[in-house]
């Protein structure tokens, strides 16, 4: 329901400058990239050259050498950690919802702990653990006397680091849909005669496939986006990804803007295309498993098979998150990175604090981190505010515009970071307003990112509001700022806390989008951790990774802390 909002001047203009701001900041970047991908020279917001329109960018990038086994580097690896990811989450979905594996509630926590893993720490880890000439595993194997090796800097390799790191979102999916089904079909089944698997086969997997197909989508979209993981773990395995190529085309000498801008635009018609693909697959609604006589659900038995399948998930957790963490405390805490047995992996003479003291006493560090908190604090704030107001319109009133609002801000969704970065960097760097060159545009492109999370986290505590509440507000003659102030605010508070969470871990830990936009005065934590990879200070990149993922999870607590605190609320 909504409220029927008087269609005053005030409320109309309110919209119409909500839309040009929105505009500004996620419209116009696409478009400028767009269009400097058709022209010869580098492009302007404010002027373009349209004698120099030409497909010439397209066919450099299509025709170049390499572009194939780019693309093929992209897209298969994007579809075997689709394929990983919807294997891992849907079986973590099905054993924590609907079987009576041991420690199901748990599972269901395990499960998603991944998505507060940075890809970037996670490639980082990966990189320290199964490098394979000097990855801890691999050193391990050797002493073992296994002639196995581990390379991570392969298909598979990334493929398999793609998985682990995305099967949250499948299992998220699943989880929701295996929930909702009715208990009562699997029975049936049972009762006729169909044994375990075949129930799991011919009821629930059909059931669910929706909804595994969403999330698929998703994922596939988010691993062909990606920059982080193929920047570390491709690159040395001579394998080259659509993402890492933008950035390289740019850092060339001279830099190839519009090539770069033609295959963004290109990679931009891909995620678009799968984004509506599966919007479309969320929105049907001809599996119907939700019947209005429910019934408990009655967990699966599993038999012998709970505890073997309950070690098995919780070794996920030890394989995505502890391990990795353990690998890079190993590291930060050495003297001497380099070895080559068990013996060397064990000498405690080893152990320092030194790297943690390097970083916090190294200006560059220090000051990325400072960049960082502050970027991520300022985005924070604007984005719950923007979005607040946006969220108000489209779920609380009838004006007009209102649809317009919500679509502009669902987009970035199929937007690639790195492409809002290049499309910032085009648009704003002609723009005469002092922008350029400052944390703003960091935050500006950072709230653009991120406006489809923040817009939905805040939007989904508006919608379980009802509109009496606020209209018996105004009967009693609070005025509009009251009650907001009173009554949705308060309300609301849950949505907008995981909003401004989200915000802050996104940006806090995002990498590709500020790739074409910071200066040397406005470098960020993540790119510092990037460039020191880069140079070989793996020490130093494994302490600043745990002081980063220290903050993240500190502020994650936090949150949950603030969110279930009815007191304040109230005030």
């Amino acid at each position: 329901m909504t409220l029927r909002v008087p269609h005053s001047p005030a409320a109309i203009g309110g919209v119409a400058a909500l839309l040009v701001l929105l505009g500004l900041l996620i419209v116009l970047p696409v478009g400028v990239l767009v269009i400097g991908s058709f022209l010869s020279e580098a492009p302007r917001a404010l002027h373009f050259d349209w004698s120099g329109l030409t497909f010439g960018n397209y066919r450099n990038v299509i025709t170049a050498g390499g572009f194939g086994p780019v693309l093929a580097a992209t897209l298969g690896t994007a579809l075997a950690g689709t394929a990983g990811a919807v294997l891992v989450g849907s079986s973590l979905a099905w054993l924590a919802v609907r079987t009576d594996v041991p420690g199901r509630r748990a599972l269901d926590v395990v499960a998603v702990m991944p998505l507060f893993v940075p890809p970037l720490i996670g490639a980082f880890a990966w990189d320290i653990l199964a490098s394979p000439r000097a990855g801890i595993i691999n050193i391990l194997l050797r002493s073992a006397g296994a002639s196995v090796k581990v390379n991570i800097y392969s298909f598979a390799g990334i493929g398999l680091v793609y998985a682990i790191y995305y099967a949250p979102y499948v299992y998220l999916f699943a989880a929701a849909a295996l929930r909702n089904m009715d208990a009562t079909l699997e029975e049936a089944a049972a009762m006729s005669g169909a044994g375990r698997l075949r129930v799991l086969c011919q009821i629930t997997l059909p059931l669910v496939t929706p909804a595994v197909l969403a999330s698929g989508l998703l994922v596939f979209v988010l691993l062909i986006e990606l920059f982080a993981i193929p920047a570390v773990l491709g690159e040395p395995g001579n394998l080259h990804f659509i993402a890492v190529r933008i950035w390289d085309m740019v850092g060339v000498t001279p830099p190839r803007v519009n090539d770069a801008s033609a295959l963004g635009v290109l990679m931009l018609l891909v995620t678009v295309a799968l984004v509506l693909i599966q919007h479309k697959i969320v929105s049907r609604r001809s599996y119907v498993t939700v019947a209005g006589k429910g019934q408990r659900v009655r967990p699966v038995a599993l038999g012998a098979a709970r505890w073997p399948l309950a070690i098995g998930g919780f070794g996920y957790l030890l394989l995505v998150v502890v391990l990795p963490y353990v690998a890079l405390l190993f590291i930060s805490l050495r003297r001497n990175i380099f070895f080559n047995n068990v013996t060397a992996i064990l000498d405690t003479r080893q152990l320092s604090l030194d790297q943690f003291r390097i970083a916090f006493s190294d200006p560059v560090v220090v000051g990325t981190l400072w960049n960082s908190l502050a970027v991520s604090t300022g985005t924070m704030v604007i984005g719950c505010v923007l979005y607040f107001a946006t969220a108000y319109i489209v779920h609380r009133t009838r004006l007009p515009g209102r649809r317009a609002l919500d679509l502009v801000t669902v987009l970035p969704v199929a937007i690639p970071g790195i492409i809002i970065g290049l499309g910032y960097l085009w648009s704003w760097i002609s723009i005469p307003i002092g922008l350029y060159g400052t944390i703003w545009i960091l935050i500006l492109a950072y709230v653009s990112q991120f406006a489809p999370q923040a817009s939905r986290a805040i939007g989904a505590s508006l919608v379980q509001i009802h509109p009496e509440l606020e209209e018996s507000s105004r009967l009693c003659g609070a005025g509009f700022a009251m009650t907001l102030r009173r009554i949705v605010i308060p309300l609301a508070r849950p949505g907008v806390i995981s909003a401004a969470i989200l915000l802050f871990v996104l940006s806090f830990r995002e990498l590709a989008t500020a790739l074409f936009l910071y200066t040397s005065n406005t470098q960020l934590f993540s790119l510092a951790m990037f460039d020191f990879w880069q140079r070989g200070s793996t020490g130093l990149v494994a302490a600043m990774a745990l002081v980063q993922s220290a903050i993240l999870l500190v502020v994650v607590l936090l949150g949950q802390v603030l969110r279930q605190d009815p007191v304040a609320a109230g005030r």
